[in-house]
């Protein structure tokens, strides 16, 4: 039995150079099946051409393909990426996949295979859709372990209703300044900015039934409060040696943290190797490394799992 379980997308991005698998919490699942965490990935694919990279990283990784349902009458997961003038990316995230349309009864069989008092872990874009939203929110809502959500917000594809739903059944709640400054916003507070993250965290903690908030700061580093709005863990990571790109950087942080409340690690030295491990996924390009091996490299100084 495995001790996390992981839902939401799994998609392309379709680069001009070629497509790269993606998808923030598939990016989770596989750096935690890095980390030798086994997590179960629930998500869904079609059986067109696009589903073959996706489903070649649960062999990479070595990971379980019990929680993925295979959708014969959907399109797997896929986003055009167009390049800017000037080296920027627009990015076209395509509606109707597979991932839009995960079933609750194998979903919810998939869940029950965790460990008793495992983690869970659910974003909000797969709440764009009906089908998926019902399927995420009844997971969250019968899971008796820990639930771990990450706003990860994506403007335009979940309604604020939706996303409030499932912050709202968070244990662990992972925001960046942003979004915590949005989520103030959303709850009434007027004005928040990033200056303003201790005062953010005790107005948001006031109001939701959270038990833990991480609130990642970029280059500024990260902080951990309490239920009761008490930063209790901070960490000012160093800047990447040489940024590359920050593409997956909160999800490699999720991992890690994630991994660290699974291995009973002390709060603090979870923050600092989660920033520790984010600021090494910028020197690459991506969001996980091109060589697993990569891995040992960065977590080889963790404390062995028990």
């Amino acid at each position: 039995m495995t001790r996390v379980a992981v839902f939401g997308e799994m998609l392309v991005d379709r680069f001009d150079t070629g497509p790269v698998v993606g998808g923030a919490p598939f990016n989770v699942a596989r750096h935690l099946a890095a980390f030798g965490q086994a997590p179960l990935m629930i998500s869904a694919v079609g059986t067109d051409a696009t589903a073959q990279p996706v489903m070649a990283e649960f062999e990479r990784y070595g990971m379980a393909r019990e929680g993925v349902q295979i959708l014969p009458a959907r399109a797997t997961g896929a986003v055009d990426v167009e390049t800017l003038p000037g080296g920027g990316h627009a990015f076209y995230i395509c509606k109707d996949s597979a991932w839009d349309f995960i079933d609750p009864a194998p979903a919810n069989g998939a869940l029950a295979t965790l460990e008793p008092g495992g983690w869970l872990y659910c974003g909000t874009l797969a709440l764009r859709s009906p089908a998926s939203r019902a399927t995420g929110l009844a997971l969250l809502r019968a899971h008796a372990g820990q639930r771990y959500v990450d706003l990860n917000w994506r403007e335009g594809h979940v309604a604020r209703e939706d996303a409030l739903q499932v912050v709202r059944l968070a244990d662990v709640l992972k925001v960046n300044d942003e979004e915590l400054a949005m989520l103030c916003t959303w709850l009434g507070r007027n004005a928040v900015d990033a200056a303003s993250v201790e005062a953010g965290a005790r107005f948001l903690l006031e109001r939701l039934p959270l038990q833990m908030l991480l609130v990642t700061c970029g280059a500024n580093g990260a902080m951990a409060f309490d239920a009761a709005g008490h930063c209790v863990a901070r960490d000012r990571s160093a800047r990447p040696a040489q940024l590359v790109d920050t593409v997956g950087a909160g999800d490699s942080f999720s991992a890690v943290m994630l991994a660290g409340l699974l291995r009973g690690w002390d709060l603090q030295a979870a923050l600092e190797r989660a920033n520790e491990f984010a600021g090494h996924i910028c020197e690459v390009r991506g969001a996980v490394p091109a060589d697993i091996a990569a891995y040992e490299t960065w977590t080889g100084h963790w404390p062995p799992q028990a």
